[in-house]
């Protein structure tokens, strides 16, 4: 291909434009679609445990001698989404599909969607993000909604 004509070197700028927009495209997509193995998340243990921590004032020299033989059958868990409006859904832990509405309750302290764990422990219902560890409700509050 001749390039010397101003003509040429316009439509060549062109589709070499739309190419490397293709591409990255193609790229980005990609890599939106992999699973992200830099932030593991939680596990129900370690959820309650948080719990502990936060709710209960449990210090952390006191929950490191916890073991998992200790937790069995010390509460029961489930992988939910807690939307922007305060809704729960049921949710795959590995794909982050959601299923049927659990209930619904007051917004998220931060905003947003969370997938955390549900963590029932002395009748009441703890909500856990299960990337950031972070509180998603206010117990409090969050059980006079539920359903």
């Amino acid at each position: 291909m001749k390039l010397d004509n101003a003509r040429n070197k316009v439509i060549f700028i062109v589709l070499l434009s739309i190419g490397f927009t293709l591409a990255m495209y193609w790229v980005l997509s990609y890599s939106l679609s992999q699973t992200n193995s830099s932030s593991p998340r939680l596990i129900p243990e370690e959820a309650y445990l948080i719990i502990l921590h936060d709710v209960y004032n449990q210090s952390l020299d006191q929950l490191s001698k916890i073991t998992f033989a200790d937790l069995d059958g010390k509460f029961t868990s489930q992988y939910v989404m807690v939307d922007a409006n305060g809704t729960i859904y049921q949710a795959d832990k590995d794909t982050h599909d959601t299923g049927k509405v659990l209930g619904s309750t007051v917004e998220p302290l931060t905003g947003g969607n969370h997938y955390g764990w549900e963590i029932t422990a002395n009748n009441t219902k703890y909500y856990i993000d299960s990337t950031s560890g972070q509180m998603i409700l206010n117990p409090a509050r969050s059980n006079e909604n539920s359903n």
